[in-house]
């Protein structure tokens, strides 16, 4: 992970993931595939569509483009 990523995750954003949550949509926010998450992380692919959909889940989006945008938004206000 790169240093940007492990300040984000360091200051707990975004509220209510839990760490490894937190890496994965720091990687879909790059715009990269859930396989490429799995392999940058040493996960399965269905792995990360399980925190993908919990993600989407807890934040309240239904696609990875609103995430984006929400991550955006919370991010310009903190």
């Amino acid at each position: 992970m790169t240093d940007i990523n492990s300040v984000a995750l360091d200051q707990q954003w975004p509220r209510g993931l839990s760490r490894r949550e937190s890496e994965v949509v720091l990687l879909v926010g790059t715009g990269i595939s859930n396989k490429e998450i799995a392999r940058q992380l040493g996960l399965s692919v269905g792995t990360v569509k399980q925190h993908v959909h919990s993600i989407f889940r807890k934040t309240g989006t239904r696609r990875r483009a609103d995430l984006v945008v929400q991550m955006a938004r919370q991010r310009s206000a903190a």
